[in-house]
């Protein structure tokens, strides 16, 4: 109870404040006698003390060093008697109270001390009581909540009610898990009150209430409120580690392996919430050095933005660590009534796009994408994605991002031409230009690729190698001389294009 609910009590009817009125809101927890002078050892926080001053009937300074030992441990008060063994309470002292705010009464001197103590520790010990089956009754409510998979919701609405207060339960990475009334909108201030919801020592979110003057019954709730989110939290953190887990092994399968059974396929990812009218791409994201923890800044950013992509998408994509790179599952909702490979690009950016305009934030990446199609095809995806950023990259190493469309029919002529004849081709053809490279020092065969891949342009060539276009004027007239080849000519464009690039894909 506060010094002030205390002062109302019949039993205080004529007792009366002297100073310190700013502190008759403190908390008294327990009541003490004082009439030695050593109290300053034994003064606990919540502590009213009653005195008669005998103890200091020689030293009145002692009752000032009280004042000041009752601040230092957020003590509650003293009531004192004076008359009997001091004249007076001392003007010291209660300048000291009014400076501490720590409120003195003055009781009359016939008071006995176990009137006050009987019926102080009366009403202390029956609020403690009330709470403490108030706050049986909570647990017991709130715990058949959790055990009945009532939802975190629905837990969330009852710990509302109890506080009377908007409340939010926010997730790790800041995310809004549950809010009451649901729906209500979270906006981080100094003002909430928040506390940790941790499992293990672990912290999985937070508890923030809006209410701003919290009573004890609040806080009592709280404390039930925060078990009952740890426990909630926890089954949920278990039943999404399960799933990951379950679609981790369903995604690695499709990595390893193309798809035996569709059926069987699909309906494993109908039950990890995968709809079969989705199309796939599948992209890998490649570095200098491999990818191992899923831990890491890179990992951690692109799963960010995949996960907001995909919500935006209204889909479930899925980022796996295979063999040192990172693969991305992609889905896209089918609009109704179209072909399967068109993707609704008036509704967000198709994967491809969005992903390059996040490709310079995500520092010495390189990524290929497949093409899209069937979960059952994301084997096919997988291997086009590798192949395209293994030929893109090799050809042009300033691109972040390649698709298999691009090299589609550079992969093909790979797989298809005996390789001995090829290279015998490509040697006639550019041949002399490779050894005036390597003699020279210079870089004709690049040059020639870069030109012949823009259709002749030498602005363009000249943006890709980071030369001035004078430059790459000058380096076409020296080719032509080197080659003794009419670059007019279709078929011998095609040639040199097909040719160079085969070069630089084996060199």
């Amino acid at each position: 109870m506060t010094v002030r609910e205390m002062l109302k009590l019949p039993v205080m009817e004529h007792a009366q404040l002297i100073s310190g009125e700013r502190g008759l809101d403190r908390i008294v927890q327990y009541i003490d006698i004082w009439e030695v002078p050593d109290i300053g050892n034994w003064l606990r926080e919540g502590e009213m003390v009653l005195t008669t001053g005998y103890s200091t009937r020689n030293d009145p300074s002692l009752l000032v060093e009280m004042i000041e030992q009752l601040a230092k441990v957020n003590g509650a008060g003293v009531a004192i008697k004076p008359e009997r063994f001091i004249p007076h309470i001392p003007q010291e002292m209660i300048d000291k109270s009014n400076q501490y705010d720590i409120p003195i009464i003055q009781l009359p001197i016939g008071m006995a001390y176990i009137d006050i103590t009987y019926h102080v520790m009366d009403q202390i010990l029956n609020r403690q009581a009330v709470l403490l089956r108030r706050a049986e009754e909570v647990n017991k409510a709130l715990t058949r909540l959790v055990l009945n998979n009532k939802g975190i919701q629905v837990v969330a609405d009852n710990v509302s009610e109890l506080i009377d207060s908007p409340i939010w339960i926010i997730g790790k990475a800041g995310e809004v898990l549950a809010s009451s009334p649901e729906g209500y909108p979270y906006r981080s201030s100094g003002k909430h009150h928040q506390w940790e919801v941790s499992v293990d020592n672990k912290m999985l979110g937070k508890f923030v209430v809006e209410k701003r003057e919290l009573n004890e019954l609040d806080l009592m709730l709280i404390e039930q409120a925060r078990l009952v989110f740890s426990l909630e939290l926890m089954r949920n953190k278990i039943a999404k580690d399960t799933e990951n887990r379950l679609r981790g092994t369903f995604f690695e399968e499709l990595i390893l392996n193309t798809v035996s059974d569709e059926r069987v396929t699909a309906s494993r990812g109908r039950q990890l919430g995968l709809s079969p009218e989705w199309l796939w791409e599948v992209a890998v994201v490649e570095a200098d050095e491999p990818f191992y923890n899923e831990d890491s800044t890179v990992v951690t950013n692109i799963q960010a933005f995949i996960r907001k992509e995909s919500a935006a998408r209204k889909v479930r994509s899925q980022l796996q660590i295979h063999g040192g790179r990172i693969v991305l599952f992609l889905p896209s909702a089918k609009p109704a009534g179209q072909d399967r490979r068109i993707v609704d690009k008036d509704v967000t950016l198709p994967w491809c796009d969005a992903l390059s305009g996040q490709l310079s934030s995500w520092e010495g990446v390189r990524m290929g994408i497949g093409r899209p199609g069937s979960l059952v095809e994301a084997h096919r995806s997988y291997g086009e994605a590798r192949t395209a950023v293994s030929i893109g990259y090799r050809l042009n190493q300033e691109r972040r991002m390649f698709t298999y469309t691009e090299v589609e029919m550079i992969h093909l002529l790979q797989e298809s031409t005996d390789p001995a004849r090829l290279n015998r081709f490509v040697e006639e053809k550019v041949g002399v230009l490779a050894e005036h490279d390597r003699t020279h020092g210079t870089n004709y065969v690049r040059t020639l690729y870069h030109y012949m891949a823009t259709g002749g342009s030498l602005n363009e060539t000249s943006l890709r190698m980071f030369i001035h276009r004078n430059s790459v004027n000058y380096r076409m007239d020296r080719i032509k001389s080197i080659l003794d080849l009419d670059l007019n000519n279709p078929r011998c464009r095609f040639e040199l294009y097909l040719c160079t690039t085969f070069y630089l894909l084996n060199h």
